[in-house]
């Protein structure tokens, strides 16, 4: 754990659940319990053939910054910096081009990422394969400059694992097959320092996919308002950029999760790729934290579904145990073909997914008198089509806060407004 998060939480083994992290002691609702930092970023864009950004005092810009992801200046205000390898490439500041050229951005990576732009073995290939093969030319590259981060990152549970070689395995092992020999014809010969001097093999490329599928968290492009303000959120958001966070992969599912991750990838903060860990609600020493890995506004089969085919398990927590009884008018929505699937704060969400609007959950607890229909009128975020969690904003002076914050658009709220107001019109939805 980051050191001023060690003494909350503990690593422990639960049954049938594995390494989980619990409470250290009694955690208070808005509580920072884990800040961590990235052992890798890479896009979540695919590959194109578009000419190279154009130069900084040109009106134009490209989106995001290729070292930590944040949006890249508007040329009014100041400029992005080029890359001095490729010229493809363009960063937030000179600060970060120093320190990606050390790390995620070494000229090694930059050559190999400018050769796979003209590969015409990517031409028609899902978005799936252009971001794995990001990943694994950022993998590749940390074992050259950090083998200790390399090392953590092989010591992350696989989803073979889970899948008990099949599923998901399997397709692990198609998605390896076709990208060994792709990245073996335009990477460069393999920096001096990587302890893979003839690059990786089919096995070792397994191996990485298989963490990355179950450990990587995306970091999402900005919300934006139909209003451009408070109003309603635009429903369509994917992901810009997925990171392997070693310490926060240690958080197991649960459909209603007592914490939830913050990210401030467009802050001016240095760390603005971490990601922060903060309490939902109060809960007792020993009790497990978790974390929901998509919005909780889903229904049970599209959970049920997504969990397994995503991490490689049925999820039969407190909710889904009452859940599953409900199966007629569930069926019955899911048979008409409505699907009301989303994307948010899951850890590894899929960048052609995207945001749902938070009704169809929210109309399921309608007719119930399950205590988890507090959860939704409490915490989660009333902007129509957001689907995002409130959590209390950090404590200050001991003293607990009024103030919850919604961690995909960003909306502040005061806890009894949210409970009184809000939460009744979004049931009555």
């Amino acid at each position: 754990m980051a050191d001023e998060a060690a003494p909350l939480l503990s690593l422990a083994e639960i049954g049938g659940r594995g390494r989980a992290l619990v409470a250290a002691r009694p955690l208070r609702g808005g509580e920072i319990v884990l800040r961590d930092s990235p052992i890798l970023l890479y896009s979540a864009l695919p590959f194109t053939k578009q000419p190279p950004p154009p130069p900084p005092s040109s009106s134009s810009t490209p989106r995001y910054c290729d070292g930590c992801f944040k949006i890249l200046p508007q040329p009014s205000t100041s400029r992005a910096v080029p890359c001095p390898s490729c010229g493809r490439h363009a960063f937030c500041g000179p600060g970060c081009l120093s320190a990606a050229a050390a790390t995620s951005h070494t000229p090694w990576a930059c050559l190999a990422l400018s050769r796979l732009v003209a590969c015409p073995l990517l031409d028609g290939q899902p978005l799936e394969r252009h971001v794995q093969a990001r990943f694994l030319i950022a993998a590749f590259n940390l074992a050259a400059v950090s083998p200790s981060d390399f090392q953590l990152l092989l010591s992350l549970r696989g989803r073979e694992a889970l899948a008990g070689g099949s599923g998901g395995g399997g397709d692990t092992v198609s998605a390896a097959l076709f990208l060994h020999p792709l990245l073996a014809s335009v990477c460069p010969p393999p920096p001096p320092a990587s302890p893979f001097p003839r690059g990786f093999s089919v096995e070792m490329i397994v191996a990485l996919l298989s963490r990355d599928k179950l450990n990587a968290f995306g970091l999402m492009e900005p919300v934006s308002s139909q209003d451009g303000g408070g109003g309603e959120v635009d429903g369509e958001r994917s992901v810009r950029a997925y990171g392997i966070y070693p310490r926060a992969s240690f958080f197991n599912h649960d459909c209603l999760p007592n914490a939830c991750r913050f990210d401030y990838v467009d802050s001016a903060s240095d760390g603005n790729a971490d990601i922060i860990v903060r309490m939902i609600h109060d809960v007792p020493q020993g009790r497990e934290i978790c974390l929901s890995y998509f919005p909780v506004n889903l229904n049970y089969a599209n959970r049920q579904r997504r969990l397994m085919e995503d991490y490689g398990f049925a999820c039969d927590c407190d909710r889904c145990k009452v859940e599953a009884n409900w199966s007629d008018e569930e069926n019955e929505h899911n048979e008409s073909g409505e699907d009301d699937d989303g994307d948010g704060e899951g850890m590894d969400e899929d960048a052609d997914e995207q945001m749902s609007g938070s009704e169809a959950g929210i109309a399921e607890e309608k007719e119930t008198d399950f205590p988890h229909a507090y959860f939704f009128i409490r915490y989660m975020c009333n902007r129509k089509n957001c689907g995002g969690t409130m959590a209390p904003l950090p404590p200050s002076n001991s003293a607990p806060s009024d103030v919850m914050e919604c961690n995909v658009c960003g909306q502040l709220r005061n806890a009894d407004e949210e409970t009184e107001a809000d939460g009744e019109e979004d049931m009555d939805e």
